[in-house]
């Protein structure tokens, strides 16, 4: 009976003992090293994008409509005729309208002494987005809409539309960085090395942004795959206001290579 036990107990213990058909031992593992590469590109922007917003305040509403109205033409009139800004370049947002009301205690609002419903004034609010390819006029640009009753500039963009070939051409230069560290590196170790295993890559840009960056609905849609807000602009004495700024195009490749 002790007999019949025997086998199945000894193939159970040889099992555990063979090695499987698919591990790997140290002679056979890849040897590998892994690097990293970035590159940097500065780049002057060719165009600039403003949002702005105009608000006018009243106790009649049509008359506050028809003052914000007039202010939001008179600018886009400097644009256009002033400035050469094509009408396609412009885009003007809904206006939105709000009432302010009386503001009341507790006291005085039970007593019937203050109405909150009462409404002290309108506000009446529109923004406009302007597409600038001519930097040289951005001063000029900036003052007629403050001289025309816009009231909030929101945001500043600089921009170019040659973003894709630069990042293009910064990966380029990360991958050449990552390859020449490695083979640094190998010579140091006394190996060589051989074809990439694993590549991976990341670009994006730094920017500097003006403004708030609010209220403008129709700003995103006109600036599409193209925006990038601009570095901050430095200047020496004597420059002009405005100092184009430069993007920071950046990217990075993370590589392993064989080593043989």
């Amino acid at each position: 009976m002790r007999e019949k036990f025997l086998l199945p107990l000894f193939t159970v213990i040889m099992a555990f003992m063979v090695p499987p058909a698919h591990a790997q031992t140290p002679e056979t593992l890849t040897r590998s090293i892994s690097v990293s590469g970035e590159a940097e590109i500065r780049v002057v922007p060719d165009q600039v994008l403003i949002a702005l917003t105009a608000e006018s305040r009243g106790p009649d509403l049509i008359e506050t409509q028809k003052k914000n109205d007039a202010a939001v033409k008179t600018f886009v009139d400097h644009a256009t005729q002033t400035l050469g800004v094509k009408k396609e370049h412009i885009q003007t947002d809904f206006t939105t309208l709000s009432p302010n009301y009386r503001s009341c205690n507790y006291d005085d609002e039970l007593a019937g002494r203050c109405n909150p419903l009462q409404i002290v004034y309108y506000s009446v609010r529109k923004g406009v987005q302007i597409r600038l390819t001519d930097l040289s006029r951005y001063e000029s640009l900036i003052a007629g809409a403050l001289q025309s009753g816009i009231t909030n500039i929101d945001s500043i963009q600089f921009v170019t539309t040659d973003l894709r070939k630069h990042r293009d051409a910064a990966r380029e230069q990360a991958a050449k960085a990552a390859r020449e560290k490695a083979d640094a590196i190998a010579a140091v170790l006394g190996v060589k090395v051989g074809k990439p295993i694993t590549i991976n890559t990341q670009s994006y840009s730094a920017y500097f942004s003006h403004g708030h960056g609010g209220g403008a609905r129709g700003f995103n849609q006109m600036a599409q795959n193209v925006v990038q807000e601009a570095a901050a602009p430095g200047g020496a004495e004597g420059e002009s206001a405005l100092s184009l700024g430069q993007i920071n195009v950046t990217a990075s490749v993370q590589v392993t290579f064989e080593i043989e």
